[in-house]
């Protein structure tokens, strides 16, 4: 029993140092992007031997791999606790661009360099972010493909540009506008653009005919 204890707590151990690490690459990639991050860097940022960090990371790939695989299962666990399965896809698609913009604001420079990095491991898991991403909003749209402006396949891939991480930039950082005037421009254009009624002009129709 002390035998299998002492294991246990070697492994959360081992757990809470490989997050540290993690973590402290986030913060330095955020700093100075991922062509300049070092080993090094995150080491002392974690105040922790270089060598240890090479023990849970082979590599410095390895190491970014991590961090990239940590924010790619953040956008899975987060988004189908936040985007409800029913309701008006127009209601919808605008929690799925606050939720995913949301996301985006929280993980910040580190996200935009690590998608900027070019590594095949690294590449390899943007890919599988942007299909997941892409799927989510099919599944929106489908259940609104009568009322669409475009077929089903146009239609994914208008509101798939309107909500990558460069279009949220542009709005954000070169545009200058706030996270929620960013989420309204978004929402509101992928509205406009695909539905053949606006989902707030028939909300404004509805709430006329209740009042009279």
């Amino acid at each position: 029993m002390p035998r299998k204890y002492s294991m246990d707590i070697r492994g959360e151990v081992a757990a809470l140092r490989r997050r540290r690490f993690i973590e402290a690459t986030v913060e330095v990639l955020g700093e100075v992007g991922a062509d300049r991050l070092t080993v090094g860097m995150v080491a002392e940022r974690a105040d922790a031997a270089t060598r240890t960090i090479y023990n849970y990371f082979p590599t410095r790939q390895d190491l970014l791999s991590a961090v990239q695989a940590e924010l790619l299962q953040t956008f899975r666990d987060t988004l189908p606790l936040e985007i409800p399965k029913t309701g008006e896809p127009a209601e919808r698609l605008r929690q799925f661009v606050t939720v995913l913009f949301d996301m985006y604001e929280q993980q910040g420079a580190a996200l935009t360099t690590l998608l900027e990095f070019d590594e095949p491991s690294i590449r390899a898991q943007v890919r599988d972010m942007r299909a997941w991403r892409r799927d989510r909003l099919e599944q929106i749209l489908r259940s609104a493909r009568h009322t669409l402006r475009l077929p089903i396949g146009q239609a994914v891939a208008f509101a798939f540009v309107m909500t990558n991480h460069v279009s949220w930039r542009v709005l954000r950082e070169e545009i200058g506008l706030t996270q929620g005037q960013a989420v309204e421009t978004t929402a509101t254009g992928i509205e406009a653009g695909l539905f053949r009624v606006s989902a707030r002009r028939t909300r404004g129709k509805a709430t006329a005919r209740g009042s009279s």
